[in-house]
């Protein structure tokens, strides 16, 4: 669909509700902009990744030259040591460096011989909507980014994303464009940062340098004067100066995250203490054992047995799993309704926004254990990776009874887990009955109505309950995507363009969206919208709205809610809008 040409006509685009940014914020660079205005620019924005390359090789001088590049182009500088001249203009680089230009940039590396060169440059071209209508969008090549210039981080999540984008065994082109959106999100500055000029030096820079240092050579000797020089200090001063940031001292820190790191490996793996002991910088399995024993309290041998309950979750799915077993965490990010409120952290939604929650709320509760999803483990890990080990529990590699069991495993809950499971099973099948008794066999539609654009659920989050649980048939279409996959895994949702359903029809939609307290005018805007009233359930009055914020949840104790409201909307026919 998208070509290299300067135009590129998409047909049949259903065109968005925002218009364009404003276009002197893309001529200049310079204006006050926003992280929401991102979403924006990306929301009319295509992205074509062009070419992704890992440079890496040790001891040796190396020259690249690129003369009025023809693409966006990022540069990640992992481990560098030379100079990066642009237009002419000469850049000293001795540590982990990011650049971002716009095309008809100049640019020249050199690296210094001697030392181990990493680096990641990675080419990509931006069209943007010129013309939209309803039945087609015209894209043009867009030269220009709001941001530019010297990234000042974060340094990790810019490494875990071009590794991602590099790799011989890549992800699929539509992942590499969900991981290149993901990093534009890391690169947009964020508050404060935005307007500040990138030639100015970041007063906290000395500390994210040297903590990154850390998080990256943990597991090898890390000495106080090397720490002390990577931040251009004394290192008595250093060492000050960082136990009044981060309430203890380089070296208690790195011990910690060692001790946090190895704990993780204890309950995750079946490793060897002696194995486990190398992994986290320590040479004698007996003397880690020691230290091990003086930190936890535990002998490393006995330390996987042990049952904790000071446990913080940073997801709020995993919130309600630890509910759902019995376990209150001392503090949690909290979405959806809960039998008991923990504490309460402000936490990003997603794992590009900027972490809102500081040290000292963890420091406070003083936990044993933090869970997470994958999508926040290396913020946590930035932030808080020295106050307890971190376990991180992939989203998307299993559903909702998959993370039930792992996280009953890791709490000591099996039994809690299987006598919800039959509980909940016997739930289940008393509504099925009732469906079958109220209705018969339906098909229904699940779709959400965000600034994301209009999605149809499939048998996971919004749509479990529907497809899973009352097992109603989805649309053809829904169907054939699941076709040969586990379930509720591997296919979550497709893009819809209202007005064209063919294979989408249901008997009756469900339409999730942030606000009900708009429902009704929603419910007129569809109504009166024909794109929206060809649809069979909307055209037959067939239509429930749904509470985006109680729904999106897909976790045990919230499902069993959502149960609940399903029956009641479908057996009371005369609620049907």
């Amino acid at each position: 669909m998208i070509s290299k040409s300067d135009m590129v006509h998409h047909p049949n685009a259903h065109p968005s509700a925002s218009n364009n940014m404003n276009r002197s914020i893309m001529a200049t660079g310079k204006e006050v902009v926003s992280p929401s205005d991102l979403g924006l620019f990306l929301e009319d924005t295509l992205l074509e990744l062009h070419q992704t390359d890992l440079i890496r090789f040790t001891n040796k001088e190396w020259t690249w030259s690129k003369p009025d590049i023809d693409h966006h182009t990022f540069i990640y500088m992992h481990k560098f040591t030379g100079k990066l001249i642009v237009n002419g203009t000469e850049h000293l680089v001795s540590r982990k460096s990011a650049f971002l230009c716009n095309p008809g940039t100049t640019l020249e590396l050199f690296s210094d011989a001697g030392h181990e060169t990493e680096l990641y440059i990675i080419n990509y071209d931006l069209f943007r909507a010129a013309e939209k209508s309803e039945t087609r969008i015209i894209y043009e090549r867009e030269s220009s980014f709001p941001v530019q210039g010297w990234i000042q981080g974060p340094y990790y999540g810019i490494q875990r994303i071009a590794a991602q984008l590099t790799a011989d065994d890549g992800p699929t082109p539509h992942k590499k464009k969900m991981l290149m959106t993901e990093l534009l999100h890391l690169l947009w500055p964020q508050g404060e940062q935005i307007n500040n000029d990138s030639s100015e030096e970041d007063p906290n820079q000395w500390l994210q340098v040297t903590m990154q240092y850390i998080r990256d050579n943990y597991m090898h000797e890390i000495k106080l004067e090397k720490l002390a020089e990577l931040a251009g200090m004394h290192p008595s001063y250093y060492s000050q100066l960082f136990k009044s940031r981060m309430y203890k001292n380089p070296i208690e820190y790195v011990t910690h995250l060692r001790m946090n790191r190895a704990k993780e490996l204890l309950m995750t793996s079946d490793l060897r203490i002696r194995d486990v002991a190398r992994s986290v910088g320590y040479r004698d399995e007996f003397y880690f054992s020691r230290r091990f024993r003086n930190h936890a309290g535990y002998a490393p041998t006995s330390y996987a047995k042990q049952v904790h309950r000071n446990i913080v979750s940073l997801s709020y799915p995993y919130t309600d799993h630890l509910m759902t077993l019995g376990i209150t965490p001392c503090a949690a990010q909290i979405q959806g309704h809960l039998p008991h409120i923990p504490k309460s952290l402000r936490l990003p939604f997603h794992a590009y926004e900027p972490w809102e929650q500081g040290r000292q709320a963890f420091l406070d509760v003083n936990p044993d254990l933090i869970l997470t999803k994958d999508n926040a483990a290396a913020k946590a890990m930035e932030h808080i990776g020295d106050i307890a080990p971190i376990i991180t529990i992939p989203w998307n590699q299993t559903d909702m009874f998959g993370h039930l069991h792992t996280i009953a495993s890791i709490v000591d809950r099996t039994q809690a887990a299987n006598d919800w499971l039959e509980r909940h099973e016997r739930k289940v099948e008393r509504a099925r009955k009732k469906i079958r008794e109220s209705i018969g066999q339906v098909t229904v539609a699940v779709c959400t109505l965000t600034a994301k654009g209009p999605r149809m659920y499939s048998t996971r989050n919004f749509g479990h309950v529907f497809y899973r649980s009352l097992q109603l048939t989805p649309p053809a279409r829904i169907q054939s995507e699941l076709a040969g996959k586990p379930p509720g895994v591997g296919f979550n949702w497709i893009s819809i363009t209202p007005g064209e359903w063919d294979g989408l029809e249901a008997d009756v939609l469900l339409l999730a969206v942030t606000s009900v307290k708009e429902r009704a005018a929603l419910l007129h805007q569809i109504h009166a919208d024909p794109r929206w009233n060809q649809y069979p359930a909307v055209r037959n009055g067939h239509v429930h709205v749904i509470d985006w914020n109680s729904w999106v949840v897909y976790a045990p104790f919230s499902i069993n809610i959502q149960l609940d409201e399903a029956v009641m909307l479908l057996t009371n026919k005369g609620s049907f809008l």
